[in-house]
Order: structure tokens, then C-alpha cells, then sequence
């Protein structure tokens, strides 16, 4: 399972993975700019393409 989770100003971006076993953090901070984020309330599915997209911004 991923979870992603961007950050109040759009800047930083979390992404939690967990296998069964374990989690890893992944973070990705941008200098400037925000990243581009669904403006829909509560659980959004994306495809790896755009899990792609995010974490190359």
C-alpha cells in the first residue's frame, strides 16, 4: 500500500509505503512551486503514471 500526503503549502511531499513487514518514508521537498495535488475531499486513487509524475516534479 502507498500513502501520499503533500504538505499545507504544497512545497513537501510524504509517501509512506508498507509491504506487510515494514513501512519506508520517502520525502521530497521542492525549492519553489507547489505540487500539483486532486482538489477532491478524502481518499484519491491514482495511477503510477501520476505517482510518477509527482515524485519526478
Amino acid at each position: 500500500h502507498l500513502f501520499c500526503f503533500r504538505g499545507r503549502q504544497g512545497g513537501l511531499i510524504k509517501v509512506i509505503w508498507h509491504d506487510g513487514q515494514g513501512a519506508c518514508l520517502f520525502t521530497k521537498k521542492l525549492e519553489r512551486g507547489r505540487f500539483i495535488w486532486p482538489s477532491a475531499d478524502g481518499t484519491v486513487v491514482i495511477t503510477p503514471a501520476q505517482l510518477g509524475y509527482l515524485l519526478v516534479s
